[in-house]
């Protein structure tokens, strides 16, 4: 479907103090959903239908019947419904908390159905017993007006409140034919009505140009599915000499492993980086020796340092493999320092095979974990992006992936990149903004690989410049994009690479590179660099 005020160019007065804390409770309120249909793409879903005091604050007036600073705004036709969307849009974008490859629009049927029965299959999305209705809804058994504010009742499995009454929500429609007669939908049931009405299916048929205290809106976030902000497979390079020196080469640091990885800046200014044989290997750039750090690693993959010097590792699944967030404090230029568990599980299921991390400047790491090998029984039936805090602590910061990899925190801290490569599906570079609360949200396709080999790992240098370990054979090599997703270099490397990382101090525009030596059968791995127009983003601080 598509919305003709998509291809509109939006432009907004800055908002007020006001109606920017306002605007920001409705940002951090959205709800990611990842359906399991062809059909649906992924999308945010307000968790409260549209409160008055964000009405009032974005279309300068209040038309309900039941007044309330919280409760849900009625007495909204159809396009005034899509009025509000078009607005909060343009002061959302304007107050930097969306970017133009988002839009706020009605849910279409399919996604509000979705989202409204949470997984579920029986009439309610508690279950099929009415009685418990006066729980989770506002209806004729329970309600004399609209006068509760939003989320009085308890939510449904996703937690999105008031899906079964209070007020029917406004259903997105794309008909241009300009016939105000014309048939429009709206979901939900009210609380004039009665617990049959309420089901996860219910639905009317209304003439769009009603307005009733019985009806209101709920929005989703989407990103703008249009061809001037598609995603594209095609990369061409918009900026090489600026980032690659004409004739710059990939030097060989060493050259022995079975499948290098995960390669990291220590406080000393040492490169670690894994061998997933069981390995961590340490390159000193002032001696230029490359030595064993330790063995066994648990499978380490992904390696970073915090800014007290700690090195956190993804250490994976298969044989030996830990499945776990490992801290190690103590280290001193080669000295091992002491292992300890960071994480290892999620609401007491163990992890899939933790792969890559990236860390902000609070010390939240974000992990990937997928399974792409190993043999041992799974606890998780899903693969997703996890948050860990300083302390330990765990939530899932999104699931809206397939099989996600390689991931980044901006410099500023607003954005989290990921690479989610499934071999089978998605190979895309993708974005997302970090909430309040550091989980993410608005799910950005930045650059689609097609049927080429997608990301591994991925750097950034100080500009918020993506550099990305991706491709095989003729394609194999680092793509350099800007943080919109525009392509600006490509470096060709021997073999398949797999991550990369920047040195520090006068090694700072130096890029290493974990890869294959070549594409041959028997090819070995090794640590690589070259330098570069660039200089490296790290949160580690050095000695």
């Amino acid at each position: 479907m598509i919305y003709p005020f998509l291809f509109l160019s939006l432009l907004a007065a800055d908002p007020t103090p006001d109606q920017h804390k306002l605007l920001k409770t409705f940002w951090d309120e959205f709800v990611a959903i990842v359906p399991r249909e062809a059909k649906l793409q992924s999308f945010s879903i307000a968790k409260y239908e549209v409160p008055q005091n964000l009405w009032q604050a974005v279309m300068g007036n209040n038309p309900s019947r039941w007044k309330g600073a919280r409760n849900s705004v009625e007495m909204v036709s159809l396009d005034e419904a899509k009025a509000f969307c078009r607005k909060v849009t343009e002061l959302l974008q304007a107050a930097s908390l969306i970017d133009r490859g988002q839009v706020v629009r009605l849910p279409t049927e399919a996604e509000w159905e979705f989202a409204a029965r949470a997984g579920t299959t029986t009439k309610y999305s508690f279950g099929d017993d009415p009685k418990r209705l006066t729980d989770y809804g506002w209806f004729t058994g329970n309600a004399a007006g609209n006068d509760p504010a939003v989320g009085a009742k308890k939510p449904n499995p996703w937690g999105l409140y008031d899906v079964h009454g209070y007020l029917w929500e406004w259903i997105a429609s794309d008909d241009q034919s300009g016939d105000s007669e014309k048939r429009a939908v709206i979901r939900g049931g009210s609380w004039k009505d009665k617990a049959e009405d309420l089901a996860s299916s219910s639905r009317r048929a209304v003439s769009p140009r009603l307005r009733d205290d019985a009806v209101g809106l709920r929005c989703v976030l989407t990103a703008v599915t249009t061809p001037s902000t598609a995603a594209s497979n095609e990369f061409r390079p918009t900026a090489q000499e600026k980032i690659v020196p004409p004739g710059a080469k990939l030097e060989t640091v060493w050259e022995a492993g079975d499948f290098t990885e995960g390669p990291a800046l220590a406080p000393d200014g040492s490169i670690l980086f894994s061998d997933i044989g069981d390995s961590i290997y340490r390159y000193d750039p002032k001696t230029g020796k490359t030595e064993l750090f330790r063995r066994p690693s648990g499978r380490a993959n992904g390696l970073i340092f915090n800014s007290r010097g700690d090195l956190i590792a993804c250490e994976g699944a298969n044989t030996g493999g830990n499945r776990r967030i490992s801290i190690t404090t103590g280290i001193n230029d080669a000295k091992d320092g002491t292992v300890k568990t960071l994480a290892d599980r999620y609401e007491g299921k163990r992890f899939n095979s933790p792969n890559d991390l990236a860390i902000d400047a609070a010390g939240n790491v974000y992990f990937t974990d997928p399974r792409y090998v190993g043999g041992e029984p799974r606890e998780l039936d899903f693969e997703a992006v996890f948050l860990v805090a300083p302390g330990g602590a765990v939530k899932i910061a999104t699931r809206d992936v397939t099989k996600p990899n390689g991931i980044l925190v901006s410099p500023d801290g607003k954005t989290v990149y990921v690479a989610d490569n499934n071999p089978q599906g998605n190979r895309y570079l993708v974005a997302f903004a970090v909430k309040t609360d550091g989980t993410l949200q608005g799910k950005r396709v930045l650059f689609d690989f097609g049927g080429g080999r997608g990301i591994d790992g991925m750097a950034l240098d100080v500009a918020g410049n993506i550099y990305a370990a991706a491709g095989t054979r003729d394609k194999a090599g680092l793509y350099v994009f800007d943080p919109s997703g525009q392509p600006l270099a490509f470096l060709t490397t021997p073999g398949d690479p797999t991550n990369c990382d920047f040195g520090g101090d006068s090694d700072a525009s130096t890029l290493y590179i974990t890869c294959a030596n070549s594409h041959d059968a028997g090819t070995k791995y090794g640590l690589y660099r070259v330098k570069l127009n660039a200089t490296g983003y790290h949160v580690v601080k050095l000695n």
